[in-house]
């Protein structure tokens, strides 16, 4: 597993936890991404400077619009790689 997670990893999990749970934090998105609590803080700062995020008073995290869009875009083209993988047969 990679040290250093790119911001749409981060995106496109929060998006896919926000559509399983009723709300997203901190924790959630380590135990996901198998990484450590202060890890995925920094990066949480990072999307929250980028405006990718925001994070209420007891630690919820809301994609904003540019969130949500950058993190759409991410798992379509996710899913389109997956799906084109496993059309020429890799599992």
């Amino acid at each position: 597993m990679r040290n250093n997670r790119s911001s749409e990893d981060y995106l496109e999990t929060i998006l896919l936890l926000s559509r399983k749970l009723p709300v997203v934090r901190s924790s959630d998105i380590a135990v996901e991404l198998n990484l450590s609590k202060p890890s995925v803080s920094v990066a949480m700062k990072n999307l929250r400077e980028k405006q990718y995020i925001t994070m209420d008073s007891i630690g919820y995290i809301t994609l904003t619009e540019a969130g949500r869009q950058r993190a759409e875009d991410v798992l379509e083209r996710h899913t389109i790689l997956a799906d084109l993988l496993m059309h020429i047969g890799v599992s």
